[in-house]
């Protein structure tokens, strides 16, 4: 079983040099740390789920996978539509917030 250090550097890890989730499953079959018929890993919905049946070979296999990948471009910029959908919310917040009534209190 991977160990405490190994696991939680391989979280880190995988924030750092992966954008989602599904990255992490694709980089296990590609440098065939695991079988792509794994049931394990292929139903598996969160790191943590994937290293509770890890080795600490697989482990280590992990860390040398994610240290070799290169840091993803993050754009600083909120697209168009997601600026849009996030002053919606707040107008909706805002709206929520003026209709109420602390007179009663």
């Amino acid at each position: 079983m991977a160990t405490e250090t190994q696991r939680s550097y391989i979280k880190d890890l995988s924030v750092m040099k992966l954008k989602e989730f599904k990255e992490f499953k694709e980089m296990l079959y590609a440098n065939k740390i695991v079988e792509p018929s794994s049931k394990i890993v292929g139903e598996a919905e969160s790191i943590d789920a994937v290293l509770d049946a890890t080795t600490d070979l697989q482990a280590s296999k992990m860390i040398e996978a994610l240290l070799a990948k290169k840091v993803p471009v993050r754009s600083k910029v909120y697209s168009n539509s997601r600026s849009i959908k996030s002053i919606e919310g707040l107008d909706k917040i805002k709206a929520k917030i003026r209709s109420w009534n602390f007179n009663e209190l």
